[in-house]
């Protein structure tokens, strides 16, 4: 069995909560950075043992174009996923079901979802400091 993290995190907030999530196991988690536009999405393939969390943050309520297109062409041959929307203490509106769709449209089997919320990205006064302890 394999933990992996998809993520799509420009500012490091997503990425954080993935890690804070998957640091919760008592496995090593992989990473596929969905903001680095030199991976080959397509060659990512999952055994139907791992569990991936795939993790977006929310761009005015809906997953970020680039992460969509990204996601459609992962393979996940029915692995468990958690999806998660990280989002700046504001809304995130129908990120969530648009990313479960997404997740289901590669293949993967949805097993949970998570609305974390993050410092907002680009208004740092919203949300300052999170996740932390207490998230």
């Amino acid at each position: 069995m394999r933990v992996i993290q998809i993520v799509f995190s420009p500012t490091g907030g997503t990425r954080q909560v993935a890690k804070t999530i998957t640091s919760q196991w008592d496995f090593p988690a992989d990473e596929i950075d969905l903001t680095n536009a030199l991976n080959d999405f397509s060659a990512f393939v999952f055994a139907q043992d791992d569990v991936a969390v795939l993790s977006v943050p929310s761009y005015g309520g809906r997953v970020p174009a680039l992460a969509a297109e990204r996601i459609k062409k992962i393979h996940g041959n029915g692995t468990r996923c958690i999806i998660v929307c990280v989002y700046g203490n504001r809304a995130y509106e129908d990120t969530l079901i648009e990313l479960n769709d997404l997740a289901k449209q590669s293949g993967f089997h949805v097993t949970a979802a998570v609305g974390a919320v993050a410092e907002h990205s680009i208004m740092h006064q919203y949300a300052a400091g999170r996740p932390d302890q207490q998230d």
